[in-house]
């Protein structure tokens, strides 16, 4: 199973608000069709937060400059 990233605020690590979720628009749930009924869960893009921001310091959770965990993102390569 993947491991869930930890809810690391973009406003608390970078000072800016992160952007709604683009698979959820905001709403932390996204619901489906299952044959007549109708199924809500949580996003798996922004795990129900309902904003999502891709780490501006990496683009896979490494840090570019030494391959170490990336520090702003603590490798999930996302904030919230």
């Amino acid at each position: 199973m993947p491991a869930i990233p930890p809810m690391i605020e973009a406003f608390g690590t970078l000072g800016i608000a992160a952007p709604e979720c683009d698979e959820c628009e905001g709403a932390g749930t996204v619901t489906y069709l299952h044959g007549p009924y109708v199924h809500t869960r949580e996003c798996d893009s922004c795990h129900g937060a309902g904003h999502r921001l891709a780490c501006p310091s990496c683009s896979d959770g490494m840090d570019p400059h030494n391959g170490d965990t990336c520090r702003t993102c603590e490798g999930f390569a996302v904030l919230y």
